[in-house]
């Protein structure tokens, strides 16, 4: 059975990455002692349900064109950087302000976090490919280096999984052997986790997990699961991921049950009420879940900076001011930069389409949520 046009429970489901991510990157203002709860813990990981999202929904929205024969690339291309680069540079100025003034009022800083010569691979969007030595600037910005990688790559990763379009079990199974394989060998010539790695070369990171996402998209087109096996799946997939953190604290088994998270989150869109998590109040939140995730590090650095330094006042509780603080203004900031700034520059974009980019036939399905 086929996807509807605008797939919004994996909008909804957006958010809940960001806000995981969100929870994870806080947590450590709290100033508690002992390790985080597993659920916090394995936050990082919510990047990996980005990448898992991200290759199911381009899947959704450009597969169809691919099959057809009319889909163009270079639009493509322009249309994921209208997504992604206008509001990734407006945070890499907000971190050089950050740094420039922060340096002459005599805040301290991590030298590597500030390193001019990564700025032109920032520019580029090449902070995740291996050419930086650290996280630096909007380090977050590397899943967006990792998501350019895959968005240029993107007609390589379709053709693959397509070849397994009529054996599901095996594009299933090849998929996850890869997926094994970069994790295996990365651990063993890198001496790093997979799904740990940033700057690095993050890249490597997303290929699966893209890969993943373009794959369970060709299964979830031909099948219809029911609307009591969607949900069931749903509640499975939740309950196999906090056993995966809690009882196995295992990143492997975590990636695959975000897997399934996406796969049955999307299949309950194909019935009634569109699905879980798809009420307009999702869906907003999942819009502005890009923004949260690429606001909150400059947040933080003035927030709690700011809280540290001059809010003498809360100085026994500042720990805890600034974890709900940070979370609440990444959430304001979001809204804002998406409605003043992300959106508007966006729509510009893709309604002023250089010349030189052959306009192919309008898309199939909406575009305003693509991952």
């Amino acid at each position: 059975m086929e996807y509807p046009n605008d797939i919004k429970p994996l909008t909804g489901l957006r958010f809940i990455a960001a806000s995981w991510l969100l929870v994870y990157f806080f947590w450590k203002r709290l100033g508690l002692e002992g390790a985080a709860p597993d659920v916090v813990a394995f936050g990082y990981m919510g990047v990996d349900l980005f990448f898992i999202l991200s290759g199911f929904v381009l899947a959704h929205v450009y597969g169809p064109q691919v099959e057809a024969g009319n889909y163009n690339h270079k639009g493509f291309i322009w249309a994921r950087l209208a997504r992604i680069y206008p509001l990734h540079i407006i945070m890499l100025i907000v971190m050089i302000g950050i740094w420039i003034i922060g340096t002459k009022l005599g805040f301290s800083h991590d030298a590597s976090a500030f390193d001019v010569k990564q700025i032109p691979f920032h520019i580029a969007l090449l902070q995740a490919w291996g050419f930086v030595n650290s996280d630096g600037w909007n380090f977050p910005s590397w899943s967006i280096s990792a998501e350019w990688f895959a968005y240029l790559t993107f007609p390589i990763s379709f053709y693959l999984a397509s070849k397994f379009k009529n054996s599901k079990i095996g594009g299933l199974i090849a998929v996850s052997a890869l997926f094994l394989a970069i994790y295996i060998l990365t651990a063993l010539i890198g001496k790093l986790e997979l799904t740990n790695m940033t700057w690095e070369g993050g890249i490597l990171r997303i290929i699966p997990a893209f890969m993943a996402g373009v794959m369970l998209w060709f299964i979830g087109r031909d099948i219809r699961l029911g609307q009591k096996a969607a949900y069931a799946g749903v509640f499975a997939s939740f309950l196999m991921l906090f056993v995966a953190m809690a009882i196995f604290k295992s990143p492997v088994m975590i990636w695959f049950m975000l897997a399934a998270i996406v796969f049955f989150f999307a299949e309950t869109s194909k019935y009634e009420k569109g699905g879980i998590c798809s009420n307009k109040v999702w869906v907003y939140l999942g819009e502005i879940s890009f923004a949260m995730y690429m606001v909150h590090l400059p947040v933080d650095i003035l927030t709690c900076k700011g809280i540290a330094k001059f809010a003498t006042a809360f100085h026994e509780a500042h720990h805890y001011v600034c974890f709900f603080a940070g979370i609440t203004l990444s959430l304001v900031a979001a809204i804002s930069a998406h409605e003043l700034y992300e959106k508007p520059i966006r729509n510009f974009m893709r309604k002023h389409t250089p010349s030189w980019i052959k306009k192919g036939k309008k898309p199939l399905k909406p575009v305003e949520n693509v991952a």
